[in-house]
């Protein structure tokens, strides 16, 4: 990962499951986020992303019952000791609809 960060959207440090299907591959698999932003998400796997995979991807957030869609690109990814980290940009984006559940999950109490 670049040590200089150029993003534009606040980035949330939350932990949801995302269900994803390779555009190539029709096989379900899930991971989970570890950050999220309007425009990319981090992620925790126990299996590598290959850079450059298109996921369709789907995000639910239990505490509101809405489920998110999109595609993304992974970008990045690298070996930790027992599991994954990458970096996956979106593709499409509902900016409003994204940054408006992120700000209440930021903002809600505990």
């Amino acid at each position: 990962m670049p040590s200089e960060d150029k993003r534009i959207f606040e980035r949330f440090e939350l932990e949801l499951p995302l269900n994803y299907s390779r555009i190539d591959y029709g096989g379900k698999n899930c991971i989970h986020t570890h950050d999220i932003s309007a425009e990319g998400m981090g992620v925790t796997s126990d299996n590598a992303l290959v850079p450059g995979t298109v996921l369709n991807m789907s995000l639910r957030v239990p505490s509101i019952d809405k489920e998110l869609s999109s595609q993304g690109k992974v970008i990045w990814s690298k070996r930790l000791s027992n599991s994954f980290r990458a970096g996956i940009s979106l593709n499409r984006t509902e900016l409003m609809e994204i940054s408006t559940v992120l700000r209440f999950l930021h903002t809600r109490p505990a």
